[in-house]
């Protein structure tokens, strides 16, 4: 199986299929998942189109730390991997990113902001505005209700105190087995915790997904739990040139459950830019 180096030394698994082709498209996963997600997507455009995928670090077949970092933000060592391995894969003509989720999404969106000149488009499937990188943030958003994620800007940065009292506790014993080997006190673990959750709501207060200026597509799931279809309107108001699709009948993990419908709307997409 091919692997690189990132600048850590950690093994990085990557697929790099049909290199040959004129247009490149990366996929980027979510939070907890892997390149494997994409088996549907993956199948469907390697037939046409330089496919490279890759599992961040922690993920799938890609080396897992030992040691858990609390404070670590996984985005900014992903972007400099994506990064690392486009060099790598000698991809010098302008690619399209496909992310899933709040996380690969989220990559795509900031990948695209960092480096406009190399985006040929862009596909949000299932993603959002909110950036939920660290295992912190992971937990404590997967606590949250559902009508919250509906409204979260509104709910949370008004009544962030009272959940993070409710949450706190359900955050730390869901962290029991990696606080082992982590010297901190009660004090400071609450710190580090509340720190993380604040730093998340500016950061989303701060976002600003207006410059992406590549076509993009976003495509929501009528019945998405985790990142509702309120999310995905909300990026199409906000990335100029945004098309906006919601299914029916879909959840958060849409391009496996209806793989075909999202299959279709992908190359109606990518076919509409030739």
């Amino acid at each position: 199986m091919p692997y690189f180096k990132n600048h850590e030394g950690y093994n990085l698994y990557y697929e790099n299929i049909n290199p040959d082709s004129d247009l490149s498209i990366i996929l980027l996963h979510g939070f907890a998942s892997s390149a494997s997600f994409f088996k549907a997507q993956i199948k469907m455009l390697k037939e046409d189109y330089h496919v490279i995928a890759f599992d961040a670090l922690g993920h799938g077949r890609s080396d897992h730390p030992e040691e858990l970092d609390l404070s670590k933000n996984l985005r900014y060592d992903i972007i400099r991997d994506l990064e690392d391995l486009i060099n790598y894969l000698e991809v010098n003509k302008k690619f399209g990113i496909i992310g899933h989720s709040l996380v690969g999404g989220m990559i795509g969106q900031l990948f695209t902001m960092k480096h406009p000149e190399k985006i040929r488009f862009l596909i949000l499937l299932n993603s959002g505005y909110i950036i939920i990188d660290n295992v912190i943030r992971n937990i404590f958003y997967n606590l949250l209700p559902y009508f919250i994620r509906m409204n979260f800007l509104d709910i949370v940065a008004n009544s962030i105190e009272k959940i993070l009292d409710k949450t706190i506790p359900y955050i730390i014993t869901a962290l029991s087995d990696s606080l082992a080997g982590i010297d901190l006190t009660k004090d400071q673990l609450y710190m580090q915790i509340e720190e993380q959750i604040f730093n998340m709501i500016n950061e989303i207060n701060e976002y600003d997904p207006s410059h992406i200026s590549c076509p993009t597509l976003i495509i929501g799931g009528r019945l998405d739990n985790f990142a509702p279809e309120q999310m995905s309107e909300e990026l199409h108001k906000k990335i100029p040139q945004s098309t906006l699709k919601i299914i029916d009948m879909a959840g958060h993990f849409a391009p496996a459950q209806r793989k075909d419908v999202i299959n279709e709307l992908i190359c109606q997409f990518i076919n509409n830019l030739k």
